[in-house]
């Protein structure tokens, strides 16, 4: 049997091509912190995360700290019987941030991949060559926004990030996008939580009335609010996701409860690794909700995964997936608004 006798961390740095500007936050760089296991026949493997502070409230100190006082303990002298296993044994109910846990979740598929000579792709149930993603165009003056479209030629649907623009603005940077983009282009709106209920629903009143065809409206009120969010969906005809309100299974039986959303963007870091993120999709079939697979602006190896899940879950969806578009280096390409894998 294997057993995991050693683990270690250390923190890269990976630079941005452009500023990444959300109403939360405004990045240009990446600390992205690698977790590595090591087994006692000498088999090393690692997974990674990111601090998203303004997101999941989760920063690099506390992972490490997590890392050190809470997961290593978990993990050495522990026997390997597959990731899934391992996890739900030793991992999910440890007191520990749920990036930290979704580095170590993905070290362990790693692991089993390895042991098993098998790709993560296979090992995923991932049968698709490429996966489609949108791509954001970040908080922005309404005078940059035929700047940004023309650096994303190579997607057809966008997704948008507003934040506390006067609502003319608001409406007024969906309209151009339209104008220029053209009818065809898909538009998807994320304020991250930057609205009241009365201002989402005002908004949506007027992109409908003017017919902009807006695909989605992604989580415009504070994440616990998910009785605003029911509130918004009620009154309004624009589907509605839930995006930071959805961390966990507990969150997505709250959401269907109140009615509260048509879909959800399930992040790796947000719920604490595939494990925990299969089990979401699992019961979202179950319930009839709608989903999407996103990322945080994270790393390759956990952006990999993600898309992996995607094409095995959701493979004709277009997905969140556009965060190493935005990095200096990569791995991933895209054409014509999709991601090969």
């Amino acid at each position: 049997m294997t057993k995991i006798v050693e683990t270690s961390y250390r923190v890269r740095r990976e630079p941005l091509r452009t500023s990444f500007s959300t109403s939360l936050r405004s990045i240009n760089e990446l600390s992205v912190l690698e977790f590595h296991i090591k087994t006692d026949d000498g088999i090393e493997v690692f997974g990674e995360a990111v601090e998203t502070p303004a997101i999941t409230g989760d920063t690099t100190a506390l992972i490490q700290s997590d890392f050190d006082l809470e997961l290593r303990k978990a993990l050495i002298d522990k026997q390997f019987e597959g990731a899934a296993n391992f996890y739900r044994t030793h991992i999910g109910q440890v007191q520990a941030t749920n990036s930290a846990k979704s580095a170590v979740d993905l070290a362990l598929y790693e692991l089993e991949a390895v042991m098993s000579g098998k790709s993560l792709k296979e090992i995923l149930g991932c049968l698709a060559s490429q996966v489609k993603s949108d791509v954001t165009i970040p908080l922005s003056e309404i005078s940059e926004i035929p700047t940004l479209l023309a650096a994303r030629t190579e997607f057809s649907i966008f997704k948008v990030k507003l934040g506390s623009e006067d609502m003319k603005t608001r409406v007024n940077k969906i309209q151009l996008i339209r104008d220029i983009a053209g009818a065809e282009v898909g538009i998807r709106v994320d304020p991250n939580q930057a609205w009241s209920v009365d201002e989402s629903v005002t908004f949506l009143e007027e992109t409908e009335r003017l017919g902009l065809g807006i695909e989605y409206l992604e989580q415009p009120i504070a994440a616990m609010n998910k009785i605003g969010l029911a509130q918004i969906r009620k009154m309004s005809g624009t589907k509605i996701m839930a995006d930071e309100a959805l961390h966990t299974i507990a969150d997505l039986e709250v959401l269907h409860e109140l009615k509260s959303v048509d879909l959800i963007n399930i992040k790796l870091l947000k719920s604490g690794g595939i494990t925990p993120a299969l089990e979401i999709i699992a019961r979202a079939k179950e319930l009839n909700i709608d989903f999407s697979i996103g990322t945080m602006m994270e790393g390759d190896k956990g952006v990999l995964a993600a898309i992996l899940i995607a094409g095995a879950h959701r493979p004709d969806y277009c997905h969140d997936l556009d965060a190493p578009w935005w990095a200096s280096n990569t791995r991933f390409r895209y054409a014509k608004g999709m991601v090969a894998i």
